[in-house]
């Protein structure tokens, strides 16, 4: 069963279909049962889900099954909609929106049910060509008030993401991603921190992390070319160490490419985990 951990919870991205390996989650299973007996049986808190659409899963079911694993939902993420679907939520034409909120609802309809939030990255959509920044953020607030209205109403948090200059747009940095996610003023919608985002997008990275404590929920720990983690382009043992200062006590969640394969990539993602960021 997964060990308790004072401090910090460790979870990891797991993922019930056959999805290319440099697709960056490293849990792999034929279905969320059989990856949360690994996460279990390797010592994780809980697993990180890609859910495509939340329509296809039961979720109090779901629920019970992670229960008798003693794992927990630590997200319900978006993305899989984007890159399959292409929905999003800055899409030009309105219709393609509309439908991004809605699935965003029934994802919190599904975290509501898991006791868990929804993680919203590459579905928050990229910026047309001729559109200006002032623009994508129009677009983009406008949608994420809808969704964020029916997260409060649910009290269910939604998350957004710090996305890098070559995957996203505007909102590449912390502060940047901070800034927009506080004018909304609500403690339903909050932050995940990224390592392989911050290491292109944050040239302080004690700053950058102290800067999100105040809504940071979900810490993804991840290397250039979202690789394990090899101690030459991202100082983890210090954002460790500032997460340990600030009492973080929520998810950190490991999260790359299956390498060398699954069971082993999750092996090394736990001993890692406790390592840098456990209690000693």
């Amino acid at each position: 069963m997964a060990v308790k951990v004072q401090g910090m919870k460790f979870s990891v991205c797991a993922v019930d279909r056959n999805l290319p390996v440099a697709v960056p989650f490293p849990l792999r299973g034929k279905s969320y049962e059989e990856c949360a007996a690994t996460a279990a049986r390797l010592g994780f808190n809980g697993i990180e889900l890609q859910v495509q659409n939340p329509v296809e899963y039961k979720g109090r079911k779901l629920r019970r099954m992670l229960d008798s694993y003693g794992i927990k939902a630590s997200a319900v993420t978006t993305g899989l909609a984007y890159t399959y679907e292409g929905m999003s939520m800055v899409h030009p034409d309105k219709k393609i929106r509309q439908a991004t909120v809605e699935r965003l609802k029934r994802q919190l309809d599904l975290a509501r049910e898991l006791d868990s939030q929804i993680l919203i990255g590459f579905l928050r959509g990229r910026k047309a060509p001729e559109d200006s920044a002032a623009k994508y953020e129009d677009i983009l607030t406008e949608s994420v008030r809808q969704v964020l209205d029916y997260a409060e109403e649910i009290q269910t948090p939604m998350v957004m993401e710090q996305i890098n200059h070559l995957d996203g747009d505007v909102f590449c940095s912390t502060e940047r991603t901070m800034t927009f996610l506080e004018k909304f003023n609500s403690p339903w919608l909050v932050y995940n921190g990224d390592t392989y985002h911050m290491a292109m997008e944050d040239i302080d990275i004690e700053a950058a992390i102290r800067r999100s404590m105040s809504k940071l929920v979900l810490f993804h720990v991840s290397d250039v070319g979202r690789s394990f983690p090899d101690g030459k382009h991202f100082n983890f043992p210090l954002a460790a160490k500032v997460l340990k200062e600030c009492s973080y006590h929520k998810w950190v969640s490991i999260e790359y490419k299956p390498l060398p394969d699954s069971e082993r990539a999750c092996r090394k993602g736990i001993d890692f985990l406790k390592k840098n960021f456990g209690t000693k």
